[in-house]
């Protein structure tokens, strides 16, 4: 991840001390965009963060002069899009850095006296809405997936990331995204569309981000197949320009046993998936066994609601659960395929192999003859779970040193594919693993560069004391904090790398 590009007249203000910078707030109201006037801009503080879930969250809060409220105009209320902007010294040198929505308290206006009218506005982003499953239509049906790309712009209709964001109301060509080709064999979509969205971005390290550009960012993974993934640092920042640090030992981080544990979802050629076994069961004189239809006491001729439930058996030739199947014998290659003592066939009533992926429903009916029925069976292609597979891995010295620690992870957005010639369900638990080890501490920052171009999961440099060397630091937090009668503060926590 690196840095937003700014424009040069812009890119020359970040250390220049004589250039005071400030914010312009644009409300995006129906007739078109207004600009507040800059007078009336008391506060501005807007801060990004990588929550526990894996997604990048931005919110904020405005303090204005003035009553903006909806007795002055309509539009001044819950969702209305707001737009920061960062300007330094005129109108030509300015930078959009967020867009943001007003939260459900709307527009906070209060007056004290004659004179002392303000209005405080909290923001957020479209990752709140996203997450707000009671906005969302149809969230009560789960949806299954099956056989899809995690991320394939260039058919969406195949992509994960496109199918989960389709369901927040977001659309292909609104989507900034990586390439990740890797298939996903089944999955059930069940949470909201931001917490699906961001537990794909956990398990592929990519950043999920409600941009200022395009609706949604899924980018920068360094499984991406197409896009070049860089951990270049983007800035340098010095004792000098620092006002201020704190130090932290982030050892609840760290671990040198990982176990990736997950439910393994696996593809199988067409094979059988259920036979007729019900009992009682007779032998003719060979030996073999046959059902009899003597009368409409079986529960598949009685039953109307009969399940023929699906199981298949995997490469090693173990019987396993099916959890989808597809390809299913035809009502007509069913009967067909039938095997009975004389001449006569049950008669099909029922066979729907629709209503359920993992069974079918079937009747069968005798039309009062006595029928010796030999075999009944469906084939299909099955997917079959494999539950509690895992991967393990660990450092023998590290553990030596400072004894096992270990980490449980679970995804159900994990691969069998290979990615470098490894499974890459496999690749992900080591390069988890070096992340759990390389924990080198964090710190809290505070500088009074205004740098409104660093983004949360960017690289850069920071020194400390003149005598030390410069420390490769990742970005996890950023807040920017300015108030009209006082200094620029950014705000920035940090983790080394």
């Amino acid at each position: 991840m690196r840095f937003y590009e700014l424009p040069p007249e812009v890119e020359s203000k970040i250390r220049d001390t004589d250039s005071r910078p400030f914010v312009r707030v644009v409300f995006e109201l129906a007739g078109g965009d207004v600009y507040i006037p800059d007078s009336d801009i008391l506060e501005c503080v807007i801060t990004s963060y990588k929550t526990e879930d894996g997604g990048i969250v931005n919110f904020g809060e405005l303090l204005l002069k003035g009553l903006y409220d909806v007795e002055h105009n309509e539009e001044y209320t819950t969702g209305l899009g707001v737009q920061i902007w960062y300007c330094f010294g005129s109108r030509e040198n300015t930078f959009f850095r967020f867009h943001l929505f007003v939260d459900d308290n709307g527009f906070q206006s209060q007056e004290t006296g004659y004179l002392d009218k303000t209005t405080k506005v909290r923001l957020i982003d479209l990752s709140s809405i996203l997450d707000d499953t009671k906005l969302q239509r149809n969230w009560t049906d789960a949806q299954t997936v099956v056989r899809a790309a995690v991320c394939d712009r260039l058919h969406p209709e195949n992509s994960l990331v496109h199918i989960i964001a389709a369901r927040g109301g977001i659309k292909p060509n609104e989507i900034n995204c990586c390439s990740l080709p890797f298939i996903i064999v089944y999955v059930i979509v069940v949470g909201s569309a931001w917490k699906e969205l961001c537990a794909i971005a956990n398990t592929y390290h990519c950043v999920v981000e409600c941009g200022k550009d395009l609706t949604i960012s899924f980018i920068e993974s360094p499984y991406d197949t197409e896009n070049e993934y860089s951990e270049d640092s983007c800035f340098e920042l010095t004792e000098n320009e620092i006002t201020h640090y704190r130090f932290f030992n982030n050892n609840d981080k760290y671990a040198n046993n990982v176990r990736l544990k997950y439910t393994r979802y696996v593809q199988t050629e067409r094979q059988e998936l259920w036979s007729y076994s019900d009992a009682p069961v007779w032998y003719d004189e060979d030996m073999r066994p046959y059902y009899p239809f003597t009368d409409d006491s079986r529960k598949i001729i009685s039953d109307t609601d009969y399940h023929a439930i699906y199981t298949a058996k995997n490469d090693e030739g173990k019987t396993r659960n099916v959890v989808y199947a597809d390809q299913i014998d035809s009502e007509q290659d069913f009967l067909d395929a039938m095997e009975v003592t004389g001449e006569d066939k049950p008669v099909v009533i029922q066979y729907d192999t629709t209503t359920y992926r993992d069974r079918a429903i079937v009747q069968l009916g005798r039309d009062g003859k006595l029928i010796g029925l030999r075999k009944a069976s469906i084939t299909g292609r099955a997917i079959i779970s494999e539950t509690n597979y895992s991967v393990f891995v660990k450092d023998d010295d590290e553990i030596a040193a400072k004894g096992q620690i270990v980490k449980n992870i679970t995804s159900k957005y994990l691969s069998d594919d290979l990615f470098e010639n490894e499974p890459f369900c496999q690749r992900r638990a080591r390069d988890f693993l070096q992340e759990c080890i390389n924990c080198k501490g964090a710190y809290y920052l505070t500088t009074y560069l205004p740098l409104i171009h660093a983004r949360v999961g960017a690289f850069m440099d920071i020194r400390l004391n003149k005598d030390s060397a410069f420390k490769k630091v990742r970005i996890d937090e950023l807040t920017f904090r300015y108030k009209k009668e006082e200094a620029f503060s950014s705000e920035i926590w940090v983790t080394r790398v």
